[in-house]
């Protein structure tokens, strides 16, 4: 049961305001979520993703009130991307199936929203008992592509892989969604990052998974699904600095290479190592065509970003929007 302090006063200049939930097997957390969620947020629409579960997830979800849309291709990515296409809310709460976000952290969001208009904002999430809700490896390697994000990015989020998250509808309706699983949050936040979207993080009360329920996640093969799409969003969102970096390892390289047979030459005027010369050569020449790959890979992605932004401004930003009505969730 949800305390009453979770509640939000309805007004007529609230946002309309969808709740998705992706789930993949989650018959046992799934209808708490809705029920407790409903109470919360009386007048939004609530939407479960069916990700093709195996288990009566589908059935629990629509019994305790819910509208449901089915996506049988498996990934978290996948299911959000489905039904962002069928949403057409001011503001979007993406929220885990497995109960453990509380709707009272959900509350914060909005209010803070209400406050503060922005594109997105990211519950950071605490716990009392952190360690043992919070595995040791995946708190060390959320640490790590955090750091790895601030290096490529410039920007080091405090919950980089928050599931509870708030979009308003310019965000969720211009962000593309090109990936497939769990690597669905540091898209988002990449995403918001380089297209300059406003966002911030606050705090939110965090719990266990529903008792029986098992965490999708698996670490090793997550993380390098994840440490995969960090190399893919810097080669394809920072390609100057991509190709110039591997420019710069060939141009040591062939600096190395090159070294001995410079040194011979300036001493006996003659080249004996010539395989080590050419070589040099080889990897000298590489390098400059990475880096003008890189140049012209950057000039093409400034031009797209022009553009992207040009069309983005038909759409008022958050802090700007009035009390129009939208039509809700279509979906069933």
């Amino acid at each position: 049961m949800v305390q009453k302090s979770a509640r939000i006063t309805p007004c007529m200049a609230s946002p309309s305001l969808t709740i998705l939930i992706p789930c993949l097997n989650e018959e046992l957390g799934v209808a708490s979520v809705v029920r407790e969620y409903a109470m919360a947020f009386p007048q939004a629409d609530i939407l479960v993703v069916d990700n093709g579960s195996e288990d009566r997830t589908a059935a629990a979800a629509r019994a305790a009130g819910a509208a449901l849309i089915t996506e049988k291709r498996r990934g978290k990515a996948r299911a959000v991307a489905t039904a962002l296409a069928a949403i057409d809310t001011d503001l979007v709460l993406m929220v885990d199936g497995d109960g453990s976000y509380p709707a009272e952290g959900a509350r914060f969001l909005v209010e803070e929203y209400l406050r503060e208009p922005v594109d997105m904002i990211s519950g950071i999430r605490s716990a009392q008992n952190a360690t043992q809700i919070f595995r040791p490896m995946h708190q060390w390697g959320m640490s790590v592509f955090a750091s790895v994000l601030n290096f490529v990015f410039r920007f080091k989020p405090l919950d980089l892989f928050s599931g509870l998250r708030l979009f308003s509808r310019r965000f969720y309706q211009h962000v593309p969604v090109l990936s497939r699983g769990f690597e669905l949050e540091i898209e988002l936040t990449i995403q918001a990052v380089d297209k300059s979207f406003s966002m911030t993080e606050i705090p939110v009360p965090f719990r266990g998974r529903t008792d029986g329920s098992d965490s999708k996640l698996r670490t090793v093969r997550d993380g390098l699904r994840i440490l995969r799409l960090l190399v893919v969003l810097f080669r394809d969102y920072r390609p100057l600095a991509f190709f110039a970096t591997i420019g710069a390892i060939a141009a040591v390289a062939g600096l190395a290479a090159g070294s001995a047979p410079v040194f011979e030459y300036f001493h006996t005027g003659l080249v004996n190592r010539l395989p080590l010369a050419v070589l040099a050569a080889s990897l000298m020449t590489l390098s400059i065509l990475i880096g003008l790959i890189g140049l012209l890979l950057e000039a093409n992605l400034r031009y797209h970003r022009e553009a992207y932004h040009i069309q983005l401004r038909k759409f008022r930003a958050p802090a700007q929007k009035t009390s129009r009505s939208y039509p809700r969730v279509l979906a069933s």
